[in-house]
């Protein structure tokens, strides 16, 4: 993936945010003029369909962002330091045993002179949901990413023991109860999407104020 320039990054990601926009728009639809017999299906099918949509603009928000910096490529002593920690992760992920001499004479050389090298990581690689975008995957993603990580802190029950509990049972094939459905729902329809764009705007502020780059003293 290329992005060029901030204009690209931002157009990217409201291009994302909109189709997934009037899905929920659609769903909000759906669910009130269904009939009483197709209610059930259609919010089980609606509360997986905003997960997806949940976990996969989260995804790529972060995977445009880490593409437009290495775009950018600037050199690690020059980023906010989780940046560099970001490449340690993409460069020591196979073949590498801390146990071992070789390896960490590799991360000790790495990080005596690594600071000098250009951000470049693989993006796929260190971006990780995990297929399940818990609250703890999302605070290590905004962690990654040098962005506020106490944004969603108030939304962990929400997201750990509504969101993902409903959303699981959904895809393991179990029933879930039918007023349980409706508030799991009804809470994802009324917060989800305000989250999702919280994430969007921390990345495009983060892009716009260069907050990837150290502050002068």
């Amino acid at each position: 993936m290329k992005v060029r320039s901030l204009n690209e990054l931002q157009d990217k990601l409201q291009e994302d945010l909109a189709w997934r926009r009037r899905e929920f728009t659609t769903l909000k639809f759906m669910v009130s003029e269904s009939r009483k017999h197709q209610k059930d299906v259609l919010l089980r099918s609606s509360i997986a369909l905003l997960y997806s949509h949940w976990e996969g603009h989260i995804k790529h928000c972060a995977l445009v962002y880490i593409c437009y910096l290495k775009q950018l490529a600037p050199k690690y002593k020059n980023m906010q330091d989780n940046f560099f920690q970001l490449s340690l992760g993409n460069k020591f992920n196979q073949g590498f045993s801390i146990k071992k001499f070789p390896s960490q004479k590799e991360i000790f050389d790495y990080i005596s002179s690594g600071l000098e090298e250009n951000f470049d990581v693989n993006e796929t690689v260190v971006i990780d949901t995990e297929s399940n975008l818990k609250y703890a995957v999302i605070y290590n993603i905004l962690s990654q990413l040098g962005l506020d990580t106490s944004v969603f802190e108030l939304k962990e029950n929400f997201i750990d023991s509504k969101l993902l509990k409903c959303r699981n049972s959904i895809a393991h094939g179990d029933k879930v109860g039918a007023q349980e459905l409706l508030e799991t729902y009804n809470e994802l329809e009324a917060e989800l999407l305000e989250m999702i764009t919280t994430f969007q705007n921390l990345v495009i502020n983060s892009a716009e104020n260069k907050s990837y780059l150290k502050q002068p003293d």
